[in-house]
């Protein structure tokens, strides 16, 4: 999978590192919509090739993640893991099901909003969650409930941007110079000038 990242982060506090592995799909509940072969008895899954985008929802700026693709099956499985760096504690996480069709676009197939707030810091959590379908695919689709099975861990530290300065701290500047001696130095406490 892959991941890129948008916005920045400033001052210091508690976050958390979100892990996620998506695990698998269940989307029997398209194999209506698929066309039959020739035989009748079976069904052919020429243009299904499913993947899965994580977004990370947050003001801050959101960061995106997507597994690889999965060939010709409405039952697939990934076991592909992501870290994310969750900085608000009502940030969500939002997971898209896509269809890579032949020409190379993607078809939205479903999607589910989880709220990380109704997670446990330091726990997992291992869940089926019902997908929200497009309205296309809710029509003429099978019994079976569109699922994604997800794993999600959340886990909290503090981020501090800067070390602290030691109290004897001295900047570095430019002392003035004589006529026709140029030099740049360093005052350290207790040190002293000689011409």
């Amino acid at each position: 999978g892959q991941c890129s990242a948008g916005g920045s982060r400033e001052g210091e506090g508690t976050m958390s590192t979100l892990t996620v592995k998506v695990l698998e799909s269940d989307l029997r509940c398209l194999e209506p919509l698929m066309p039959e072969t020739l035989e009748g008895c079976s069904r052919s899954l020429p243009d299904v090739n499913l993947f899965v985008s994580l977004r990370l929802i947050q003001s801050m700026g959101s960061k995106r993640c997507a597994t690889f693709v999965k060939e010709k099956t409405v039952k697939p499985v990934w076991e592909e893991e992501f870290s994310l760096i969750v900085e608000e504690e009502d940030a969500e996480i939002e997971l898209v099901v896509y269809n890579l069709e032949q020409h190379g676009s993607h078809r939205f197939v479903g999607s589910a909003v989880l709220r990380l707030s109704d997670l446990e810091s330091g726990e997992t959590s291992d869940e089926w969650y019902l997908l929200s379908l497009h309205p296309d695919l809710q029509l003429g689709g099978g019994p079976e409930d569109p699922l994604l099975r997800v794993q999600l861990t959340l886990a909290a530290f503090r981020w501090d941007p800067l070390p602290p300065r030691p109290h004897d701290f001295v900047p570095m500047y430019r002392m003035p110079t004589r006529p026709g001696k140029e030099r740049a130095c360093c005052r350290t406490p207790g040190s002293s000038w000689h011409g």
